[in-house]
């Protein structure tokens, strides 16, 4: 009962209902709901003198912003070459025909090579024209003619993204999300050597590219959803989810809570709140990485919860795999359950698979089921499945009508500001509505331009001898250097956690370490006596308070728990990436500190 009060209390602040605040004539009401979506611990931190070395040496390190400025670091394959050079590589759709040309750049000395931002701008600057240019083929005299700004590019371009562009990033995708996990085997759907199966490759015409995640995201879920409908999302997520499906969507948000749902989850001891804690007290007890795993009996409970406040079943589910906050993968089996369970109940499933090329530890793929392996697509083991529901079309993945996936650029190619967004569906019911949609969110053609050659770029080395290495995709030198640059970032973090003995999750992907400090929140917690738990405006009052103290005594920046809707209180998500190095190296001695004064009491 008290868990239902407070679930109910949290819908107070994503429900669709309209304000009851008076109407306004200088604005909507809608536009007066706006600010109430957003997370309460935003205008906190706006409020909050930042770092700066010279202008505000004792500013709060800005610790909270998922951004990656690792990418700023030279890419290490083209750091310990001799010479390198990126070429932009295009093909045909016709013939096949290959095209390249680019600028040598030559590498001085490690520490001085090839950045993100190199490579861009020398892409940006290149001439090869696309394979639909009226130029044709590269001649003498045509490549002359070419300029960096082809005349098609002034006119209306298909929504949905031009073909090239689609066609390179359905190329990236497969190569990243299906191919590793060995999809084509027998009796699965794919295709093997012999039987002559229909291919199980990513279709380009079931792409749409669209200007930045919210904006694709909430075209999808309008596509699915009616207004007032649910979307299911395990807990904690990414707080900006409530913003980005309720404020036009006007989704009804229902967490998935997990942890009663997982015996290995250690209770909270009510009777210790009021002391002082101490990291070996048995509330304090480190949450395991499975209890945040969603399961059967959890998507029950919400789609039962669903049904009880919108008297409809819920329409979505909607996965962050890898997940953000947690900085982890879900395992195979977990991602394969939500599937299954989707199917079944006929609720859609949304894969938001944004930090898939962040995945810095293990393997990537084991065997066709993804057994052993740190992240599987759930793109791999929806097309997996020899399910009813599954097209028998014979392009595409085979996903059926009700697995869908969304991805961007931002996070793995820290390019946020390009604004480069997918969705791919074989749902054909919503791919013209959703290319529709696009409209209001069109990508430039000037930035499809740059993000086909970034997509099809090649990367030609030679060492101090002149002897060429064979070229590689550009898009896997660089994912392969910025994962050892975030694993490296990310294991300084957990060293010094463990030092300190704060309990964290053990970070495999993404930006991200999932911190509990719980043993620092203030020991004065209202207990309902009724049910014995802490109520959740006593959880919120105690996080907030430890929040503030991080942020304006020690200058750490971190995001709160209970702002991504965390089931107890005293957890916070540490980007790890949002720094340079001497600011991260500031943060961890910030971190000694804080430990340190806390503890001294």
């Amino acid at each position: 009962q008290q868990q239902q009060q407070q679930q109910q209390q949290q819908q107070q602040k994503f429900s669709t209902s309209t304000s009851s605040s008076p109407p306004s004539k200088l604005s909507s009401t809608r536009a007066q709901n706006v600010l109430s979506l957003l997370p309460s611990y935003l205008l906190d931190a706006r409020a909050i003198t930042k770092y700066h070395p010279v202008n505000s040496p004792e500013g709060a390190l800005q610790l909270s912003v998922a951004e990656n400025q690792l990418s700023e670091l030279p890419i290490l394959d083209l750091d310990d070459a001799k010479h390198a050079k990126v070429a932009a590589l295009m093909e045909d759709e016709n013939d096949g025909a290959k095209r390249q040309g680019g600028e040598r750049v030559t590498v001085e000395t490690a520490g001085e090579g090839m950045t993100l931002v190199d490579v861009l701008s020398q892409l940006a600057r290149s001439t090869v024209p696309r394979p639909s240019s009226s130029t044709g083929l590269p001649s003498a005299q045509s490549q002359t003619e070419v300029h960096v700004f082809e005349k098609e590019m002034i006119y209306y371009q298909p929504t949905q993204g031009v073909p090239g562009v689609r066609n390179a990033m359905a190329e990236y995708l497969q190569n990243l999300l299906v191919t590793p996990h060995r999809l084509a085997t027998e009796g699965n759907g794919g295709t093997t050597e012999n039987d002559g199966a229909r291919c199980v490759a990513m279709d380009p015409e079931n792409i749409i590219l669209g200007a930045g995640c919210n904006a694709v995201l909430e075209n999808l879920c309008m596509c699915l959803v009616e207004p007032g409908e649910a979307v299911m999302i395990p807990t904690p997520y990414y707080a900006a989810f409530e913003f980005d499906l309720v404020a036009r969507a006007g989704c009804h948000i229902v967490p998935v809570n997990t942890f009663q749902h997982h015996p290995e989850t250690p209770p909270q001891n009510t009777s210790t709140l009021a002391v002082t804690s101490s990291s070996t007290s048995h509330h304090n007890q480190p949450i395991p990485i499975s209890s945040y795993y969603p399961n059967r009996s959890s998507l029950d409970q919400a789609y039962e919860r669903s049904l009880a406040e919108t008297s409809r079943p819920p329409r979505v589910l909607l996965l962050s795999h890898p997940n953000n906050p947690l900085g982890i993968c879900y395992p195979p089996e977990v991602v394969k359950e939500c599937i299954d369970w989707c199917r079944e109940k006929e609720v859609h499933l949304i894969s938001d698979e944004i930090y898939a090329g962040s995945v810095y530890r293990a393997e990537r793929g084991v065997d066709s089921d993804g057994q052993g392996a740190t992240f599987v697509s759930a793109m791999a083991l929806a097309a997996n499945h020899d399910n009813h529901a599954i097209s028998s079309s014979d392009a595409g993945l085979g996903l059926g009508p009700y697995i869908h996936l969304v991805y961007a650029l931002s996070k793995d190619f820290a390019l946020s500001g390009l604004r480069v967004r997918v969705a791919y569906t074989e749902n054909p019911e919503i791919l013209v509505p959703m290319q529709k949609l696009n409209d209001l969110c069109q990508i430039s053609s000037q930035t499809q331009l740059l993000v086909e050659r970034m997509l099809r770029a090649s990367v030609l080395t030679a060492d101090g001898d002149g002897d060429a290495s064979p070229p590689k995709k550009f898009v896997d030198v660089y994912l392969k250097s910025n994962q050892a640059n975030i694993r490296s970032r990310c294991d300084k973090l957990q060293q010094c956690l463990d030092e300190v003995d704060i309990p964290h999750l053990p970070a495999d992907s993404g930006l991200f370490v999932w911190m509990d400090f719980r043993e620092f929140l203030p020991t004065d917690p209202v207990i309902d006596d009724a049910t014995g738990e802490e109520t959740l405006e006593s959880k919120e009052r105690r996080e907030r308070q430890l929040y503030l103290s991080l942020m304006k005594e020690f200058g750490l920046l971190f995001t709160p728990g209970m702002s991504m809707r965390n089931e107890r209180a005293g957890f916070f998500r540490c980007v790890f990436t949002a720094a340079s190095e001497e600011e991260f190296e500031l943060g961890l001695e910030r971190i000694r500190v804080f430990v340190e004064k806390e503890r001294r009491g």
